[in-house]
């Protein structure tokens, strides 16, 4: 059993064995927890979303629905502890239904995959190691691999196998569960890309992009999971330049700010914010400045949705993106034009694939030297 595995179950045992004690004395248990809302987070520019432990909330065992709550956290934190003393993992999806056994199911009467998630994010909140949150991926359950990360960087990862992530596929090497267990051994690139759509990702890795300007390349996938957002901290915290790529969408500024800050509902996991991440575009200023780089294929953007309307406006109200003056700006401009960008605006061009390339790396260089970044 590993070191961290050992911990974690140490830690679950301190649990279990309080609320055993308590209702072996003939006691209620209770049990102390911070809660993930506003009032509980505070947003800083250093470091993103930071929780506020000052009011805490408490399951009280007197309650019915509060007695069947403790009674799934019992139930749950026995699981998390086989699994890890087994070196095993477990899904969402697998947690959910080892719920549906029948016995467990008579008791806990669990109607949803919604109430189990809820289940484990209360156990985050509840399982601590000096005053941090234990994430459930340590507890041994982890979320299908999501993103991809291709470029000269060394690692050896869960598997124990060594790989160099530019040699394991054309994508690169899909990133692991638990990036913070996985050990760099050298990194040889000047700064790392990430492309919220795989399509373009994949484009620039096919145009050899990665190798010619010494850069990592990432795929985000849309949203980030939080392996991705775990291992884009790792690059940083190891000195890598962080640079973002996604589309001019108001959707895409919360795509980037929830790397940048984290988000409010995770802001108790650290490591999950890379408050040295940069966004590099697609801007308003891209089509709206004079000289803007993509200003000659204004004609490609599109008009927003309704949806995305709503999306603006609600983002008017989320700290990291209405505190932060570069989001903000961004955001008030494609709220008053009401159009938006698209990474595949730079098709539009019509380019030769030799000339669209050459319009990639100037577009990158460009972008990335605003950030005192030097690209070759």
């Amino acid at each position: 059993m590993s070191d961290s595995n050992a911990e974690v179950i140490g830690r679950i045992d301190i649990v279990l064995e309080a609320i055993a004690e308590t209702i072996d004395e003939g006691a209620f248990p209770e049990i102390g927890y911070f809660g993930s809302s506003k009032k509980n987070v505070d947003y800083s520019d250093l470091e993103g979303y930071i929780p506020i432990e000052d009011t805490p909330s408490y399951i009280d065992g007197r309650k019915v629905e509060s007695a069947k709550t403790i009674a799934g956290l019992v139930y749950g934190l026995t699981r998390f502890k086989e699994h890890l003393e087994q070196k095993m993992s477990m899904s969402l999806r697998d947690f959910y239904y080892m719920h549906k056994v029948k016995h467990v199911q008579d008791v806990l009467k669990i109607e949803n995959q919604t109430e189990t998630n809820r289940l484990i994010n209360l156990c985050e909140r509840i399982i601590k190691h000096k005053g941090t949150s234990i994430p459930r991926e340590e507890f041994g359950v982890v979320s299908s691999p999501k993103g991809t990360f291709y470029g000269d960087v060394t690692l050896t990862d869960l598997s124990g196998k060594r790989l160099n992530c530019n040699a394991a596929g054309e994508y690169g090497w899909f990133i692991s569960s638990r990036p913070s267990d996985v050990h760099i051994h050298d990194i040889n690139i000047d700064a790392a890309i990430f492309v919220e759509k795989e399509a373009m990702a994949r484009n620039l890795i096919e145009l050899g992009l990665p190798e010619q300007m010494s850069v990592g390349m990432g795929s985000l996938f849309g949203q980030p999971g939080r392996n991705m957002r775990a291992w884009i901290r790792r690059l940083s915290d190891n000195e890598v330049p962080i640079l973002v790529l996604a589309d001019m969408s108001p959707w895409s500024l919360r795509i980037f700010s929830t790397i940048k800050s984290n988000s409010i509902e995770l802001s108790n996991i650290r490591g999950l914010a890379t408050p040295k991440a940069q966004l590099i575009g697609l801007t308003t200023r891209d089509f709206w400045r004079k000289k803007g780089l993509l200003q000659g294929i204004e004609h490609s953007l599109e008009t927003m949705s309704s949806s995305d309307i709503k999306c603006e406006r609600q983002n008017q109200n989320i700290p990291a993106i209405s505190q932060d003056e570069t989001l903000r700006k961004e955001n008030d401009v494609m709220l008053k034009k009401k159009r938006k960008g698209e990474l595949e605006a730079f098709k539009a061009f019509g380019l030769p694939l030799s000339d669209l390339k050459q319009l990639y790396i100037n577009y990158l260089k460009v972008k990335a030297a605003a950030y005192d970044v030097k690209l070759i």
